[in-house]
């Protein structure tokens, strides 16, 4: 298993994400302008995020069964 990949993977899009919020925040502070539309986006935006964070929670949910070792393990003092 490659966890580690699609860890890196999400952490590279919450990065891309953030910097694009960081865009639009800094738009709407100087053109000091909002449309209903960018408020419905806004909205949905808020929508998908609090379903990434139900979906990133429910990962510690899945049931995990450690591999069993391959090859035995030596005992202390053996």
């Amino acid at each position: 298993m490659r966890t580690l990949e699609h860890h890196v993977a999400i952490s590279d899009a919450i990065e891309a994400i953030s910097a694009r919020i960081a865009a639009l925040q800094s738009n709407f502070s100087q053109v000091a302008q909002r449309t209903p539309v960018d408020d419905a986006l806004i909205d949905l935006l808020t929508e998908q995020s609090q379903g990434l964070l139900q979906a990133a929670q429910a990962l510690k949910l899945v049931d995990y069964t450690p591999p069993v070792p391959t090859e035995p393990v030596d005992s202390p003092g053996a």
